[in-house]
């Protein structure tokens, strides 16, 4: 599976946190994917993108990804969130 998240410049999140979500999504996904791939990177657009997976695999992944993505407390670097 390969989940692709695009983040938009915009937004000026930095590096250390894209790796970080990166790091978080790998350790959260990759028990119940093993053959997880995982990009973040900066784009001109904010998408989230799944391929390789079964239509039932993407939701699921989908689904766990907004969870850590709302859980962001335990996998943000400190100088990110006191900005």
């Amino acid at each position: 599976m390969r989940l692709e998240i695009i983040i938009d410049k915009k937004h000026q999140i930095p590096t250390s946190t894209m790796e970080a979500l990166r790091q978080a999504l790998l350790k959260q996904l990759g028990e119940t994917f093993p053959d997880l791939h995982v990009r973040v990177a900066p784009g001109s657009t904010m998408s989230l993108t799944v391929s390789r997976a079964s239509k039932e695999d993407k939701e699921r992944a989908e689904a766990m990804v907004q969870e850590v993505w709302e859980n962001a407390d335990s996998w943000m670097p400190e100088e990110s969130m006191a900005s």
